[in-house]
C-alpha cells in the first residue's frame, strides 16, 4: 500500500511539473513595432525559444527588437556573467515577426541556440575564434571566417554553413543534417546516431569518425590525406588525393574517390571499402 501511494505521489508530481513547464501561449497583433535596447557588453549568446536572430558586428553591444508589437513584453533578455541570454515568458503564435537583430563585437566567442529558434549572419562571421551550438530543432545559417570554428548540431538541429577557418571541427548528433562548403587546413569531424552531412570544399588534413547509422556524403570535398574510423551502421563518400589511413568495423561503409595511398590499420566484422571513379 505504502509503495502504491509513493507512486501516486512521484506520478502527480511529475504531471505538475510538466504542466507548470508549458508556457502560457499568445497570438500575435500582427501590427510590428521595433524597439532598441542598450546592454552591456557580452562573450556568448544563448538563445532560447523560437526567435529568429539575425546577427550583426558593431563598435557596441545592443539588441533591436522587431516584433509584433504585443510581443516585445514576452521577451526576456539579460547579460549575466558574460553570456547575453535571450528567452519567451510566453510561447508566441500566429505572428508575423518574432525577430532579434543583435549587435555583436569581437568579444564574441560562443553562440548557442536551442527551442526551434534560427541563427542568421547578415555578414561574414569574422572573428579569432567562434563555436556555434544546436539543440532542438534549433537552426543556424552563417557565412564564417576565423582561425577557429567548431560547430556543435544536436536532437535534430540544422546548419547551412560556409567556413574559412585555419581549423575547423564540426560535431553531428541525434538526427542532426548539415550542409557545408569549409575551406580549411585541418578539419575535424565526428558524426553520431543518425545524423547526415554534405560536405564540399578542401582541406589538407582531416580526420573523420563516423558511428551508429551516421551518412557522410563527402565527394565534393577535396582532401589531401585523411584519417577515418568507421563503426556501426555509418555510411561515407570521401575524395582523397594523396593518403588514407582507415579503421572500419561493423557494417560500415566506405565510397573512396581519388587514387590516394591507402593504410589499414583495422577491417573487421562486415566494413566495406568501395573504390569509385570520378
Amino acid at each position: 500500500m505504502t509503495k502504491k501511494i509513493s507512486l501516486l505521489f512521484a506520478f502527480l508530481f511529475l504531471t505538475t511539473v510538466s504542466v507548470a513547464q508549458k508556457k502560457e501561449k499568445i497570438k500575435g497583433s500582427k501590427i510590428v513595432t521595433v524597439s532598441v535596447k542598450e546592454i552591456p557588453a557580452f562573450e556568448n549568446i544563448e538563445i532560447n525559444d523560437n526567435f529568429e536572430v539575425f546577427l550583426v558586428k558593431a563598435d557596441k553591444s545592443s539588441l533591436e527588437i522587431e516584433a509584433d508589437d504585443n510581443l516585445h513584453e514576452i521577451i526576456n533578455f539579460e547579460v549575466v556573467a558574460g553570456t547575453l541570454r535571450v528567452s519567451s515568458l510566453r510561447e508566441a503564435s500566429s505572428f508575423k515577426k518574432f525577430a532579434l537583430r543583435i549587435n555583436y563585437t569581437s568579444d564574441l566567442k560562443l553562440i548557442t541556440a536551442k527551442s526551434e529558434s534560427s541563427i542568421h549572419a547578415l555578414a561574414d562571421l569574422e572573428l579569432e575564434n567562434i563555436t556555434i551550438k544546436n539543440y532542438d530543432n534549433s537552426r543556424a545559417f552563417l557565412n564564417v571566417k576565423a582561425n577557429y570554428f567548431a560547430l556543435v548540431l544536436n536532437d535534430k538541429s540544422e546548419a547551412e554553413i560556409n567556413v574559412k577557418a585555419e581549423n575547423t571541427s564540426l560535431e553531428l548528433s541525434k538526427s542532426a543534417e548539415l550542409k557545408a562548403l569549409v575551406t580549411s587546413p585541418e578539419l575535424k569531424l565526428d558524426m553520431y546516431q543518425k545524423s547526415q552531412a554534405t560536405i564540399e570544399g578542401n582541406c589538407n588534413n582531416a580526420k573523420l569518425r563516423l558511428d551508429n547509422s551516421a551518412s557522410l556524403t563527402a565527394k565534393k570535398l577535396v582532401i589531401a590525406s585523411l584519417d577515418v574510423t568507421s563503426e556501426g551502421y555509418s555510411k561515407c563518400s570521401v575524395n582523397v588525393t594523396s593518403a588514407i589511413s582507415l579503421a572500419a568495423s561493423g557494417k560500415s561503409e566506405i565510397e573512396l574517390l581519388g587514387e590516394p595511398k591507402i593504410q589499414i590499420n583495422k577491417f573487421t566484422n562486415n566494413a566495406t571499402l568501395y573504390k569509385k571513379e570520378k
